[in-house]
This record gives C-alpha cells, structure tokens and sequence, in this order.
C-alpha cells in the first residue's frame, strides 16, 4: 500500500485547501505539442511567402541567371551578349585548378576543383595544411546555343565559358 502511495503522490498535489487536483502529464505534452506544432507552420507559413515572392520574380527562364556559392567559387549566371553566351566563375586563388566542361541532352555542366597545400616549417613548429574544394553545376542551354563550340579560359581568379549561338 505505502509503494502504490509513493507512486501516486507525484499525481496528485494537494491545494490550499482539503481538495485534491490532478496533473495530466499526457495533457501537459499535448500542449507542448500544438505550441511547437503552430510555431512550425507560422514559419512554414513564411516560407510559403517567400518561395511565392521568387516565382513572381524574373527568375522563369530555361537558362536562369543562379547566384551558388560554394567552397570560394560563385557563378553569376548565363549571360546574353548578342552572339554568344558567357559563364563567368569567380574561383579562390590556389595551387591546382582541374576544370571539366561537358554538355549532354542540352545540358551544360561545369566542375571545378581545386587544390592547395600550405608547408611551414620553423625551428619550433611544423605546420602542413591541405584544402580541396569542388564546384559542380548544371545549366539548361538556350534553345539557340552551340553546344559543339564552347570554348572556356581562365583569367586569375576567373573562369570565363564561352557558348556561341548557332547560325539562323
């Protein structure tokens, strides 16, 4: 009887009075839960409203302008400069860059890797660092782009593809 007691006590709690009142800890979640339920679908609520606001924007074309950022590398987007197509890749500045340029099905991908190793060597430390960071993306051609004469080069900390289009 004394342990059903000890088991029970933590239920119920005795007010100011000689009246008992009882806590539901199933109910107390349940709160909890619908609190943290509302606070999720206000922010989801929010999302909702931005994602309505971008596909408003300009944003709807084959060939979309991107802003990516990743690992020091940022691509700004296919460019229309008359005759021909521009990619610009802004690149970090390291040891090794391995560009790969390929199209498949009219679709352009574009990887960049890059590599460096940092070697400091002083009487009281040695210190050897190695980083490697790799840019892959995707791009749709324009319906008027050559694949067969992409050209690119690198300038510094640039990397510029050139995509002519094809002759009416």
């Amino acid at each position: 009887m004394k342990k059903l007691l000890l088991t029970l006590l933590p239920v119920v709690i005795f007010a100011g009075s000689n009246t008992a009142t009882t806590i539901d800890p199933f109910t107390q979640m349940d709160k909890l839960f619908e609190m943290q339920m509302k606070q999720m679908q206000q922010m989801q609520k929010q999302m909702d409203e931005m994602f309505k606001v971008f596909e408003k924007s300009n944003f709807k074309t084959p060939h979309m302008p991107v802003i990516f950022s990743s690992g020091g590398m940022m691509s700004s987007g296919l460019k229309d400069k008359g005759d021909h197509y521009e990619l610009d890749i802004k690149i970090a500045k390291a040891a090794k860059t391995n560009l790969d340029v390929k199209t498949k099905d009219g679709v352009l991908t574009v990887k960049v890797t890059q590599s460096s190793v940092v070697d400091k060597n002083s009487t009281n430390q040695l210190f050897k660092s190695e980083s490697m960071s790799t840019y892959l993306q995707s791009f749709t051609l324009p319906k008027d782009a050559d694949a067969d004469k992409i050209t690119q080069k690198q300038e510094d900390d640039k990397i510029i593809i050139t995509i002519p289009k094809k002759k009416a």
